[in-house]
């Protein structure tokens, strides 16, 4: 990285408690791991068991927990802190803000913009964008190279549209929404009617809502809802290549994982979390604060505030000792047949 912060930078983004060692560290050039991180960068450590290679890594800053009973070396210097990964996270959002200047305000040459829109002065079109009647685009947002923005979409304040992103029409973003490259937002829910032996298309006429604050993956996909709209809460994260059906609703700040898929009217509560693959059929609701492991597939409501994994979901617990049992089948089923030989002989 060709970045070069001040000490004192670090120091106020930093919530520290405390600081040993070498105040001749004056500046950080770069965030790297324990193993991978040379004289300038700065690292972090959450657990004991990566003390061994605190003990080697070659850092000149160190966030770590306030527990962790190590000393500096010559030239590195300790900041103890509550949760080093939310304070190295923080320092990251430092090093982000000056990889990444942002865009001038203003509408390139190259973008095709209807003249019934309307684009904030402050906001910044990048070429081959394309923005359709009555579509809105707030202060302060950067509108990546290749995007399209459909009819009657608003796109809220300092949103970020990465290249190629679609919002389909009546699509309407919150404030400091993050949508990665290749997502579409407000595609036709997949509904059919099976009528004459043929698949008879049902018109989707909905719309989606995304909340404040929430940031969605690359190549991912949101459905319009077939009457009302598909909703997104604020806060909620969802990760690359998932696919939410239509007239779902998605409480605010969740989670949802790579490959994450749920069909329509799904009703997920507020803090929920699905691991990599999980689901979710039809018509269902999953109660706020539950956690669905990788792969768990809600086939039915399933309560708030508890962990689940398998298909169909059941509690984790559960799930983990059937998983045990499971490995040890071929052993029992030796045993079994073992067994029957003994008592036939008998």
């Amino acid at each position: 990285m060709d970045i070069v912060l001040s000490l004192n930078a670090v120091l106020d983004r930093i919530n520290y408690s405390t600081f040993e060692g070498e105040l001749g560290v004056r500046s950080i050039t770069g965030v790297a791991s324990l193993s991978d991180a040379q004289r300038g960068d700065a690292t972090f450590i959450t657990s004991a068991k990566y003390l061994e290679d605190l003990k080697k890594t070659e850092a000149s800053l160190v966030v770590l927990g306030k527990d962790l009973e190590i000393k500096p070396k010559p030239g590195q210097l300790f900041l103890r802190v509550e949760n080093p990964s939310i304070e190295i996270a923080k320092l990251c959002e430092l090093i982000s803000q000056k990889m990444w200047d942002k865009p001038k305000p203003g509408i390139h040459r190259l973008a095709n913009i209807d003249p019934a829109a309307e684009i904030h002065p402050s906001a910044s079109i990048n070429a081959f964008v394309t923005i359709a009647e009555g579509a809105r685009v707030g202060p302060g947002c950067v509108i990546g190279s290749g995007c399209y923005i459909g009819p009657a979409c608003e796109v809220g304040t300092d949103c970020q549209l990465a290249a190629n992103v679609s919002l389909e029409r009546d699509t309407v973003l919150g404030n400091r929404v993050r949508i990665h490259a290749g997502t579409v937002i407000g595609s036709d829910g997949f509904g059919y009617e099976f009528e004459g032996g043929r698949h008879r298309k049902v018109p989707q006429v909905g719309s989606v809502r995304v909340g404040d604050d929430v940031e969605i993956g690359a190549n991912t996909t949101v459905d319009r809802g077939r009457f009302g709209p598909t909703r997104i809460g604020e806060g909620s994260k969802i990760d690359n290549l998932v696919q939410i059906g239509h007239n779902v609703v998605v409480g605010k700040h969740c989670i949802l994982c790579a490959q994450v898929g749920i069909a329509g009217s799904t009703i997920l509560g507020d803090y929920v979390v699905m691991g990599g693959r999980a689901g979710a059929s039809g018509h269902v609701e999953i109660g706020s604060g539950a956690q669905l492991a990788g792969q768990c597939v809600a086939y039915s409501d399933l309560e708030g505030g508890a962990k689940y994994g398998g298909a169909p979901a059941i509690p984790l617990v559960s799930y983990q000792r059937i998983t045990v049992v499971t490995r040890r089948l071929p052993e029992l089923f030796k045993r079994l047949t073992q067994l029957e030989k003994h008592l036939l002989h008998d």
